[in-house]
């Protein structure tokens, strides 16, 4: 999950910078993985940019720092995105991963859902979709407080914005506890469906979203099925969906306490979740508090902290191998006892880590069988850190030399189960813009900027005729075809 408003905090401090580690000028051709910019002293900080190699070596980025005066968002590799008390601006990204000029900008408190938040008298954040088009603006404490909103932008390919609506949670109208937070949405791969957190105090409730076809998030009615607990309940916390496959991770709070449980659960096709994890099988972290996230290629899930100071519970990172429907797993833990702001991951399995409390970001090459540091950098107050990969998530499955469309699974005629493994790869002349997936004439998966297509989805039983389609911004497309039946 990435770092959400409960997270964000003000840090000043005179910025003194000193490099370890990077890459020698000699080393300045090895291939690109990502693009690493890391603010530093708060929200209106400079960035310092770096390109960091498929060997996860650092090179400062010609022209760094840069100064856009707002807090980095995220970024779309041609698009780079920042957020201010009123406005939500996009830059361009130079060839070598430079932040440049402004393109465009927008009011959100111009819209639909503005008097929940924003502005100088409430809170306000945003997060990308993973393909990059669109702007999830959260917007809450505002006003009389009683609700929040999750406002939509569009991003055109110029980097204008265009609002697409709001979805709107109301405070103070459930039974039970009376919420007065939420968090950033955290949305599965397949874009179709996003979870958030609902709190007050140590009461918390999950809220579900639907993406409709136009984008825009609205609100989603969902069943959820939790473990047992002996003599009691699981305060549920924190979803974090899966980038690929139809799984949401929580932390699980016995008796409203910490250390937390990991418990992995399944998402139905109408949002609802259930796991088959228990008490007994559900790991138990030892950190306080953590924040979480998936590796890009689902096959990893990182627990963070950074804020403990009661001696019990500790900081620093968790990493565990995710099993799909199955518990986590404990890989190894990193910088136990080093508070830990937040982490990011590039899809060539490099992990990056920053400690306000440290001023240093770690660069570790991440596997499920192996864990090594890779770079060290020294950096006066890092706050916060966009990591932008070059490259798309690999896949097994081959990549065709020449237009066409590679599918490894699921085989034609196949009779298989939910959820179903769609692994496929193409190629279009001149690149592939977007790489999606039907079911007639309903969408299951769109993958955008990717010849890369490689996801577990739910679907109902049934017969199912499913069409790859890939095309480029020429309007040249490639098809496959598979016929299967979910059993």
């Amino acid at each position: 999950m990435l770092p959400t408003i409960r997270d964000l905090g003000f840090a000043a401090s005179l910025v003194l910078v000193s490099i370890v580690a990077l890459a020698p000028q000699a080393q300045a051709q090895t291939p690109t993985a990502a693009y690493v910019y890391l603010q530093v002293g708060g929200p209106a900080g400079a960035v310092y940019s770096y390109s960091a190699s498929s060997s996860g070596a650092l090179t400062a980025i010609s022209g760094s720092p840069f100064k856009p005066g707002t807090q980095i968002i995220g970024s779309n590799k041609s698009q780079f995105f920042t957020m201010g008390k009123t406005l939500i601006h996009s830059y361009a990204v130079g060839s070598n991963g430079a932040i440049g000029s402004q393109l465009s900008n927008i009011g959100f408190l111009g819209y639909a859902g503005s008097s929940c938040g924003g502005g100088t008298s409430g809170t306000s954040g945003a997060v990308l979709d993973h393909s990059g088009q669109y702007l999830y603006v959260l917007l809450e404490n505002g006003g009389n407080g009683d609700c929040a909103a999750y406002q939509t932008y569009k991003i055109n390919s110029d980097g204008s914005f265009t609002f697409d609506g709001d979805a709107e949670e109301d405070f103070g109208l459930q039974s039970g506890p009376n919420f007065d937070f939420v968090d950033l949405p955290s949305i599965l791969g397949n874009e179709t469906i996003a979870y958030a957190d609902e709190s007050s105090g140590h009461d918390s409730s999950p809220i579900g979203f639907r993406r409709e076809g136009s984008g825009t998030l609205e609100t989603m009615p969902f069943t959820e099925t939790d473990p047992t607990l002996s003599g009691g309940n699981y305060s549920v916390q924190y979803p974090d969906a899966s980038p690929t496959g139809n799984y949401v991770v929580f932390q699980l709070y016995p008796y409203d306490s910490n250390p937390p449980q990991l418990g992995s659960y399944t998402v139905g096709s109408q949002g609802n979740l259930t796991t088959t994890n228990t008490s007994s099988n559900m790991p138990t972290s030892q950190l306080e508090g953590p924040s979480s996230t998936f590796s890009p290629d689902g096959k990893m899930f990182v627990l963070y902290a950074g804020g403990s100071s009661s001696g019990t519970y500790g900081n620093g990172i968790e990493i565990y191998n995710f099993n799909g429907a199955a518990p986590l797993t404990l890989n190894t833990t990193l910088l136990n006892g080093t508070p830990i702001g937040q982490v990011a991951w590039d899809t060539s399995h490099h992990l990056y880590a920053i400690s306000q409390h440290e001023n240093t970001l770690w660069v570790f090459n991440v596997t499920p069988t192996s864990v090594a540091q890779t770079a060290k950098i020294s950096i006066g107050t890092p706050f916060s850190m966009v990591v932008a990969s070059k490259t798309a998530t690999s896949g097994s499955c081959p990549v065709p030399t020449s237009n066409g469309i590679s599918i490894c699974s699921p085989a034609n005629g196949a009779d298989v189960t939910s959820p179903v493994q769609i692994n496929a790869a193409a190629t279009v002349s001149g690149g592939v813009y977007r790489f999606e997936l039907w079911n007639g004439s309903t969408k299951l998966v769109s993958v955008d900027n990717s010849g890369i297509m490689d996801q577990s989805l739910s679907l109902a039983p049934g017969s199912y005729k499913l069409t790859f389609d890939a095309y480029n911004t020429s309007g040249t497309h490639v098809y496959a075809y598979r016929d299967i039946t979910v059993q």
